[in-house]
């Protein structure tokens, strides 16, 4: 078992409002929940600053009036973030990459670098829910992930496509100074633009032709850390498809699934892949696990206090977008009880005391040989004290009976400025 550990936290905030107050509608665009919500996330922020957590991540998530998924921006949730902390890392899970703009995310992200003083860390996902996606992505011709949809095949090959270009483009803006894009989606520039301003040809040249037109272009400012050395996670996934991709371009998968054959598969998939790409890496290293952790004093007051929480809100939101299926088991036909005690008993949410946590935490960490497990934490409908409590009884109680510490990821900043590239960057 490993002795040392990162936690990062998934923090989807719900409005800070009760479940009747969530039934009675439009919970998502009351100011005084938005506010409960964000005093709440502010506490339980610091908290894991102090603790010792490695991260904090938000995802993305647009028009939620119901209220579940109040998450709109996580970069500008993260540069609030990095206000509130001093050594906590800033994280997506994630920005929905194919419905975004990729130089724009490059330029907000390097921002987040140097606002958080070089804790960012990227999280991009290809985004599964239709009416975001599809909406604020229309202009990209960009899709959901859904299985349900009837043009699956065709809006996830353009998903991919689009997920894949914009990847490559943010990368280039963050190593590159100067670039030049020409894709199967986009010309960066695109043709046809005189710029001729003095300034420019003194200031910066190259991005101008000897014919007085804009032939590459660059971002300003450019991470503070060192491109090469920026942590880059894709959430929540069980795909084989994304788990090579991952390997292939040294990206952290989180898994979603907690069924013990499924989740070695996702392993073995993405190692091998990882091999053929020319990396070493140990058998459950290099990707990450996504599951609820929640401790009370008793099995049963955890239990009660789960079925408030991601207990409501997995079956009464996520369900519907085939969430249920990460529970199934090999072979196993039929629909999937949607309960709260199903999320339990399939061993996505730990639940329970400080003996029982302990007990599933550590074969789940001697099971998988992992490092790295990502909490879902559900702010909004759950009690803020009962979250804090259960972040310090895993730390202070169940971690130590494991032999295990926390661990931080340290970041390579960007060295000495040249003038025209940071030395290091030259290769």
């Amino acid at each position: 078992m490993t002795d040392k550990l990162r936690l990062g936290a998934f923090l989807l905030p719900s409005a800070g409002a009760s479940i009747a107050e969530y039934e009675r509608g439009f919970a998502g665009q009351n100011p005084n929940y938005y506010q409960n919500t964000l005093r709440d996330s502010a506490r339980l922020i610091r908290q894991l600053d102090d603790i010792g957590f490695d991260f904090v991540a938000f995802s993305e998530h647009h028009f939620h009036l119901e209220g579940l998924e109040l998450s709109n921006n996580p970069i500008l949730l993260g540069a609030w973030a990095a206000g509130l902390t001093r050594k906590l890392r800033i994280g997506q899970m994630g920005n929905v990459l194919p419905a975004r703009n990729p130089l724009l995310m490059a330029e907000d992200l390097a921002m987040l670098d140097h606002f958080s003083e070089g804790r960012m860390m990227a999280g991009f996902a290809r985004g599964y829910q239709a009416r975001h996606v599809a909406t604020i992505g229309q202009k990209y011709n960009a899709w959901s992930t859904a299985a349900n949809d009837p043009q699956y095949q065709e809006h996830d090959r353009t998903n991919r496509e689009l997920f894949a270009e914009h990847y490559d483009i943010i990368r280039r803006a963050w190593r590159e100074p100067l670039f030049r894009h020409e894709g199967q989606h986009w010309q960066l520039p695109p043709p046809g633009i005189p710029w001729q301003h003095p300034a420019t040809l003194d200031m910066a040249p190259g991005m101008v032709g000897a014919d007085g037109m804009l032939r590459q272009i660059g971002i300003a400012p450019m991470t503070l850390q060192d491109p090469a050395t920026i942590e880059t996670y894709i959430p929540f996934t069980m795909s084989t498809a994304t788990l090579q991709w991952a390997a292939r371009n040294n990206v952290i998968p989180i898994l979603f699934t907690p069924i013990d054959e499924l989740v070695r598969g996702c392993i073995d998939a993405f190692q091998n892949a990882a091999t053929e790409a020319g990396r070493q890496l140990a058998w459950g290293r290099g990707l990450g696990h996504f599951r609820e952790i929640l401790i009370a004093d008793t099995d049963e007051e955890a239990i009660h206090l789960m079925e408030n929480g991601l207990g409501y809100v997995w079956p009464r939101w996520h369900h519907w977008f085939g969430f249920n299926e990460a529970l199934r088991n090999p072979g196993e036909q039929g629909e999937i009880a949607n309960t709260a005690a199903t999320v339990r008993e399939r061993g996505y949410s730990l639940c329970g005391s400080v003996e029982t946590v302990t007990r599933l935490l550590g074969r789940m960490i001697e099971t998988l040989n992992t490092d790295l497990i990502v909490p879902w934490i559900s702010v909004g409908p759950m009690p803020i004290d009962t979250l804090l409590k259960s972040n310090d009884l895993l730390v202070d109680k169940v971690l130590p009976r494991l032999g295990i510490k926390l661990d931080r990821y340290q970041p390579t900043l960007r060295r000495e400025f040249t003038g025209t590239l940071w030395r290091g960057d030259q290769a």
